[in-house]
């Protein structure tokens, strides 16, 4: 039996891949999709260049004018062809390209180009120094509650209602909140020194939220004077207050906002015992503490005291361990409205009201007070359970989609807070910015509304909601995965 001759028709691989990478590293249009390449690929083309002299790198772009530069004496013919920018070889991206473009979008120019409150996130970005970017975005050590805080919203579906036996009649978002009347549910959070992100500050973000009908949290921590914000808003808004161990304190600074219209006091416990901010002491170092604009808003220069701290004296340190009689204590300096913020178990939102407590607040201060918290619509079924409709509910923390208010609202709460979203649009594009991610969130939750047809915030209930068994569905960005 002889034996088989070799296949001498099959190609030589070697030869046409040595010949496919001369084709490439000699054609002009190859610069075309270098940037694409995996760098193994790159390699093998910059092996079969032809050997000669040496070429010379590609032109740089000016940084004024973009024209080609190279320096004095080359020859402009021996030069690599530079490659393109990306924008000039993107008119057909390539598939995975599209898909990033599609879920994130581009740079937006003005706020009316929004799709989504991730688009004003990308501007302010790019609109700020690191250091106020930074302690925008932060958790605390590794993020878990951050992540937490937007994974607790995608694990719910909807459980949504098509066709009923009457055509619906009316639609309203309106809502009452400890005898004040708002046009959503929807509030604009608490957020410290809001000029870090744009001039127009607390009272840009105060005159956004009066447009629209929405109650506005002012931070006790803000670099402009609550005065200056209740002009702003108008009636109703309310203060957020760190206490102070020096309860004469406390009653100066209580006075000053009920002088100014103030209705309800907030009182901030989820921050008492301090918090592990390690992207801040990162970034706090030469550009952040050295910064003339950081000095504006944070207090690294010596004597600074923020604009709402000012001329009210009191000691400073740590704070004392606030016990439960502090909820008393508080009221008894006003006839405002308590309600206590940072509220996260049914134990303690059961103590809460029997110490006065008009409101609960659940919160985990936005991911940024303790790692390895569970989310706030985690704990909200637990604390609504224990409320039983005695007090108002409020919830902020990981809230980007309408969806994600109507899911709050569906588990007991009666009013839905957003932070980093409005400050986003802030800082992108000052009041207006603020206006259109308010405008955004509210579209969204109108249209899911419409779909579980609901045409008033008392028709919310758990009915419409469901925990999921499929996979979460985390969206992605530059910026921490779509927290």
């Amino acid at each position: 039996m002889t034996q088989p001759e070799s296949d001498t028709s099959l190609p030589d691989q070697r030869a046409s891949r040595r010949k496919f990478f001369k084709f490439m590293a000699a054609s002009p249009l190859a610069a075309l999709a270098y940037a694409a390449w995996p760098s193994r690929l790159l390699e093998q083309v910059a092996a079969e260049v032809p050997s000669g002299p040496p070429m010379t790198p590609a032109p740089l772009p000016c940084v004024n004018c973009g024209a080609p530069v190279l320096p004095p004496g080359i020859d402009e013919t021996r030069a690599v062809p530079a490659i393109p920018p990306r924008a000039a070889r993107q008119q057909v991206p390539y598939p995975e390209e599209a898909q990033e473009e599609q879920l994130m979008g581009s740079l937006i120019a003005a706020p009316g180009d929004a799709t989504n409150v991730w688009d004003f996130e990308r501007v302010t970005h790019e609109n700020n120094l690191a250091p106020h970017w930074d302690y925008l975005h932060m958790g605390v050590d590794d993020y878990e509650t951050r992540v937490a805080n937007r994974e607790g919203f995608q694990r719910l579906m909807l459980r949504p209602r098509r066709l009923a036996t009457e055509p619906a009649r009316g639609f309203s978002t309106s809502t009452e909140i400890l005898g004040q009347q708002f046009n959503s549910p929807l509030f604009l959070c608490p957020v410290a020194a809001l000029q870090a992100y744009h001039t127009q500050g607390e009272a840009g973000a105060a005159r956004a939220a009066q447009r629209r009908g929405l109650l506005q949290l002012q931070s006790h921590q803000s670099s402009q004077t609550y005065e200056e914000i209740a002009e702003a808003r108008g009636e109703p808004h309310w203060f957020q207050i760190y206490t102070n161990p020096d309860m004469n304190v406390n009653q100066r600074v209580v006075d000053r906002v009920v002088s100014a219209g103030c209705r309800t006091l907030v009182w901030t416990i989820d921050l008492l015992g301090g918090s592990n901010r390690e992207l801040s002491r990162r970034s706090l170092v030469g550009e952040g503490r050295d910064s003339e604009l950081c000095q504006q808003c944070h207090q690294h220069q010596e004597g600074y005291v923020r604009a709402m701290n000012q001329n009210l004296g009191g000691p400073a340190g740590e704070r004392p361990p606030y016990t439960w009689d502090w909820v008393n204590r508080l009221k008894d300096l006003s006839d405002m409205n308590l309600v206590v913020k940072g509220i996260v178990t049914a134990e303690e939102a059961e103590l809460a009201i029997e110490h006065g407590a008009d409101g609960i607040y659940v919160s985990n201060h936005g991911g940024r007070a303790v790692n390895s918290l569970w989310s706030t619509i985690d704990a909200l079924p637990e604390v609504v359970a224990a409320v039983r409709g005695r007090v108002p509910v409020m919830i902020d923390s990981g809230v980007r989609r309408g969806g994600d208010v109507f899911k709050a609202l569906a588990l007991g709460a009666d009013a839905v807070g957003i932070g980093r979203p409005y400050v986003w649009g802030l800082g992108a594009f000052g009041e207006d910015g603020v206006d259109e991610v308010i405008q955004v969130i509210m579209n969204e939750f109108r249209m899911v509304m419409r779909q579980t047809r609901t045409t008033s915030i008392d028709q919310i209930t758990s009915r419409f909601v469901m925990e999921a068994e499929n996979p979460i569905m985390t969206r992605l960005n530059e910026f921490g995965f779509g927290l």
